[in-house]
C-alpha cells in the first residue's frame, strides 16, 4: 500500500504544470536593511505577511538609493518595490508609471534618528527635542504640511537658524524616502527631514549641517565619523531583531510611524473587460501583471 501512495504521489507532483509554480515566485525590492540579508528578510517577510496555505516562493533584492530599486523595476529585475504609505504616495502622484497593487499592515513601524552608541548624551538632546516637539503640536504640524498629502506640492526647503559659536551636529539625509526624507533635483535637502531637523536645532541652541548619502551608506557615515547622526533608521516596536539597526548604532525616540507597506508595481494596461478573478492564478495574474518573477 505505501508503494502505490507513494508512486500515486510521484505521478501528481509529475504532472502538476511547472507554469502554476512559476506562477507562485516573486521578487520584491526594498530599501537597504542594515542588519539583514536578503535572504533572512525574505524569509520573516514571508512568516509575517504571505498567505497561509500558498506555495509562494519570495524573494527580496536590497537597493542603496530608491533611484537605482525604480531603475530595476523598469528594467523587470523585480515585481514591486516595497515602501512605507506615504512613499508610495508619492512616488504615485509625482512620477507616475505605478500601480498600487498589495497594501499590508504592519502595527509599530517608525523612523528614528540613529547616532553611534558612544553619543548617548546627543541622542537624549534629540529625545529632548522632539518631546517638546510632541506636546506643542509641531511635529503633528509638521506631518500635516509634509506627509499627509504626499506629491500634491513640492516640499519647500526650510531655513536653518545660525548659532554663532555654538555646536554644529552634522545630520545625513538620504533622499530615498520621499516626503519623508527629501532632496530635490538641485541636490537641496527639502522635504519633512528639513523642517524637523531645523526645529530641533532652534530647541537645542545647536548648528545644524546635513549631509547627503545613499540610504545604504548610513551605518557607513556614522561610524566613519564622517556624521554625527543619521536622519532615519526603521525600527519596529517590539520587535525581538531590528531588521535595520545594526550592532554599535543606537536610536532616538520614533518621529514618524506609519502601519501600511505600499507594493509598487509597474502599470500594466488592462483589457477593457477586465474583470477580478478570484482563482488563486487569476489573483497572481493581477498581482504580478501577467509576468513570472
Amino acid at each position: 500500500m505505501r508503494r502505490i501512495f507513494c508512486a500515486a504521489l510521484l505521478v501528481m507532483l509529475l504532472v502538476v504544470p511547472s507554469y502554476s509554480l512559476e506562477r507562485l515566485t516573486i521578487t520584491l525590492g526594498l530599501l537597504d536593511k542594515l542588519n539583514s540579508t536578503e535572504e533572512r528578510f525574505a524569509e520573516a517577510w514571508k512568516e509575517s505577511f504571505a498567505p497561509h496555505g500558498e506555495l509562494l516562493q519570495v524573494n527580496v533584492k536590497f537597493y542603496s538609493t530608491l533611484t537605482a530599486m525604480q531603475m530595476a523595476l523598469n528594467a523587470g529585475e523585480i515585481a514591486h518595490m516595497v515602501l512605507p504609505e506615504p512613499s508610495a504616495q508619492y512616488l504615485m502622484n509625482t512620477a507616475g508609471g505605478y500601480d498600487s497593487v498589495l497594501v499590508l499592515r504592519s502595527k509599530g513601524m517608525g523612523l528614528a534618528f540613529g547616532f553611534r552608541d558612544d553619543s548617548k548624551a546627543l541622542r537624549d538632546d534629540f529625545n529632548a527635542a522632539l518631546s517638546a516637539m510632541r506636546d506643542n503640536w509641531v511635529l503633528a504640524a509638521l506631518e500635516g504640511l509634509y506627509i499627509s498629502s504626499p506629491g500634491t506640492n513640492d516640499p519647500q526647503p526650510v531655513k536653518f537658524a545660525e548659532f554663532p559659536g555654538a555646536d554644529t551636529v552634522k545630520v545625513a539625509v538620504t533622499g530615498d524616502l520621499p516626503p519623508i526624507d527629501y532632496i530635490a533635483p538641485d541636490g537641496t535637502p527639502a522635504g519633512y527631514n528639513t523642517a524637523v531637523l531645523a526645529e530641533i536645532g532652534r530647541y537645542l541652541k545647536k548648528n545644524i549641517q546635513l549631509v547627503n548619502i545613499d540610504s545604504g551608506a548610513r551605518s557607513a557615515a556614522l561610524a566613519s565619523g564622517r556624521v554625527d547622526a543619521v536622519f532615519w533608521y526603521e525600527v519596529e516596536q517590539g520587535a525581538k531583531t531590528q531588521n535595520d539597526i545594526p550592532d554599535g548604532v543606537i536610536v532616538s525616540e520614533p518621529y514618524y510611524e506609519w502601519e501600511k507597506f505600499i507594493h509598487l508595481r509597474r502599470h500594466v494596461e488592462r483589457e477593457s473587460e477586465w474583470s477580478w478573478d478570484f482563482s488563486a492564478s487569476g489573483f497572481f495574474k493581477l498581482y504580478l501583471g501577467g509576468k513570472e518573477w
